[in-house]
C-alpha cells in the first residue's frame, strides 16, 4: 500500500530534526541522511517507485543551506547547556 503522503516540505522538517539530534556539520552528512530518510520512506511504502526520488533526493539536498539559516551558530548559552554536543 502506498500512501504517498510525504512531501518535500515535512521530509525537510523530519532531516532537519534528525540533523539537529545527530549534529550534522557538513553538507555531506546532510546529503547522507536526505538519501537515508527519502529511502527509509520509499522501503515502507511512504513513497511511490513512481515518484521522482532522486529528483526529490536532490531538492533536499540543496535544502542544505535553508538549514544552515535555521539553524544558526550556537549561542554560548546552548553549549553551556550540553558541552558534550558537537559543535561547530
Amino acid at each position: 500500500m502506498n500512501l504517498d503522503t510525504l512531501n518535500r516540505a515535512e521530509l525537510y522538517e523530519e532531516i532537519a530534526g534528525l540533523a539537529r539530534d545527530e549534529g550534522i556539520t557538513d553538507q555531506a552528512e546532510w546529503n547522507e541522511l536526505c538519501d537515508e530518510v527519502v529511502d527509509s520512506h520509499s522501503e515502507i511504502g511512504e513513497l511511490s517507485d513512481d515518484q521522482n526520488l532522486e529528483g526529490l533526493k536532490e531538492a533536499l539536498h540543496m535544502a542544505w543551506a535553508e538549514y544552515q539559516r535555521e539553524s544558526g551558530p550556537e549561542s554560548a548559552n546552548a553549549i553551556a547547556e550540553d558541552p558534550t554536543s558537537p559543535h561547530v
